[in-house]
């Protein structure tokens, strides 16, 4: 299904194209970015199958480093700096000035962290706010990102890492529906867990734990 839905919405547009609609400029340059974004859609999922398979099957092995976990926070916050002044949010960072550093697939991590972050963007109305948070707990490290958003219903809570799921069903054209899957895969390929809480209509936090061992 989630590959149908582009390429039949591409097919309709061209032989529309193809009836005449080619000939009017404005109407034909609005196809044609409807096509762009389409192919843009299953770019991006044929990309998160492929590398969702490679970390299911074991091709993708981790390349495990050590690396300073404040930086790397930061460098994530300038990356996404512009997404977040854009959607008119807030982001804020909360660590603890002596935590260590983390030996980890760097990234990989980094993809797991910018897919919840650009998770809360999508969420989270103009005027919220986004909390990254990092704790050193016992033996592991407990990564967190809160929003002010529109929260997940308690019936769709438990799905949400599923391939393909899409909890906002008004958002159906957006995301392949892979991007938790995936990165769920990765946490657990570290030995970590992953998991969220939310209630709807006040926002949503998702965590997820890497071992210092």
């Amino acid at each position: 299904h989630e590959l149908r839905t582009p390429l039949s919405s591409i097919k309709a547009i061209a032989e529309t194209l193809k009836d005449g609609a080619i000939t009017e400029k404005q109407i034909a340059d609005n196809f044609l970015d409807k096509i762009d974004v389409e192919v843009e859609r299953l770019n991006q999922m044929v990309q998160e199958l492929g590398e969702l398979s490679s970390i299911e099957s074991g091709a993708s092995r981790l390349k495990k480093s050590s690396f300073d976990i404040i930086p790397f926070l930061q460098q994530i916050e300038n990356r996404l700096q512009t997404q977040i002044e854009r959607a008119g949010l807030k982001l804020e960072l909360n660590y603890e000035n002596d935590l260590v550093s983390l030996s980890a697939d760097k990234r990989t991590i980094e993809h797991v962290m910018i897919n919840l972050i650009q998770n809360a963007i999508k969420f989270t109305p103009s005027g919220g706010m986004i909390s990254v948070s990092v704790k050193k707990e016992e033996n592991h490290i407990l990564f967190s990102v809160s929003d002010t958003g529109k929260g997940i219903s308690r019936e769709d809570l438990p799905r949400i890492f599923e391939r393909f799921f899409k909890a906002d069903r008004a958002r159906t054209g957006t995301g392949s529906g892979l991007g938790l899957s995936i990165a769920r895969q990765i946490v657990e390929a570290h030995g970590g867990k992953i998991w969220a809480e939310s209630t709807l209509g006040k926002g949503s936090i998702f965590y997820f734990t890497l071992s210092l061992q």
